[in-house]
Parts: C-alpha cells; sequence; structure tokens
C-alpha cells in the first residue's frame, strides 16, 4: 500500500510533465486564435500641429462581449473615441467614453462614424508613415496597431 501513492505520483508529475512540455500545435483553434483583433488600420496624412484619425476594424472571437475604454499614442499630445453623425441635416461630432465590441462579432472604426481622434500631433504624419496606437479593453487585453498613413 505504500509503494501505491509513489506510484501515483510518479504517473502524474509525468503526465504533468508531458502536457507541459508538448508544443502549442495541440492547442484547438479557439485556444490559439487571440479573441480581440484589428485589421484594417490606416490614419489620414496630417500636419504637426493637427488633428487627424484612425480608422480599423476590432473583431472579438470571443464567447463574451468586451469594451475598448482607453487609446493611446505617442504621436499625439491627446487620443480618444469620437463618433461623427448626421443630425438634423448636420454632421457632428461627439466623444465617446467606450466603445461595446459584442461577442464573436467586429466592430468597424470608419470616416463618418466611430473613430480614433489624435489631437495635437507631436510630428507631420505623411504618407506611407506608421502610426502606432495603443488600445486597451476592459477585460485587460492590450493591442498595439500599426496604422498605415494615407492621404485622405
Amino acid at each position: 500500500m505504500k509503494s501505491w501513492p509513489k506510484i501515483f505520483v510518479a504517473c502524474v508529475s509525468t503526465l504533468g510533465v508531458a502536457a507541459c512540455d508538448r508544443p502549442a500545435a495541440w492547442l484547438t483553434d479557439a485556444q490559439a486564435t487571440p479573441p480581440l483583433t484589428v485589421t484594417e488600420a490606416w490614419a489620414r496624412a496630417a500636419d504637426s500641429g493637427a488633428t487627424t484619425a484612425v480608422y480599423l476594424t476590432v473583431d472579438n472571437a470571443a464567447m463574451v462581449s468586451d469594451t475598448l475604454s482607453a487609446v493611446t499614442s505617442d504621436v499625439a499630445e491627446d487620443v480618444g473615441l469620437h463618433i461623427s453623425m448626421a443630425q438634423n441635416g448636420t454632421m457632428h461630432m461627439a466623444q465617446l467614453r467606450a466603445l461595446p465590441v459584442p461577442a464573436q462579432d467586429s466592430v468597424p472604426l470608419r470616416p463618418m462614424g466611430a473613430h480614433l481622434m489624435l489631437t495635437r500631433l507631436r510630428r507631420p504624419l505623411v504618407e506611407d508613415d506608421t502610426v502606432v496606437v495603443t488600445l486597451t479593453f476592459v477585460s485587460g487585453t492590450t493591442i498595439e496597431v500599426r496604422a498605415g498613413v494615407r492621404k485622405p
């Protein structure tokens, strides 16, 4: 009877090491795919000191919703979430505190809709340049996005 616990511990230890030592290929596709991803990122060209926008699509493959709660970038003094909308035949822009990203869905940030506003640029953004923005979600996930700069 005394040897049974030793054999059990040895077997469990061996299985644990084998499982931990396996390559990432044993993960299922759902486990290997990050729940939040960003595609189609681009920014409008603009002069130093000006305001511009970054557009992208946030994809959420997870079974639970998340919320984009903060955006930062070293290229601008201020970065925020905004939305453009038509109201009584006139275009208006409003700041958003957060942007929900539903489970198993995508949220596009596009011209004349939701977008990331970069205010008081620290340097000019020229065509073929790259802007880095960091997205922070309520879940704690952060995504560093590289957006190519192009003319509107």
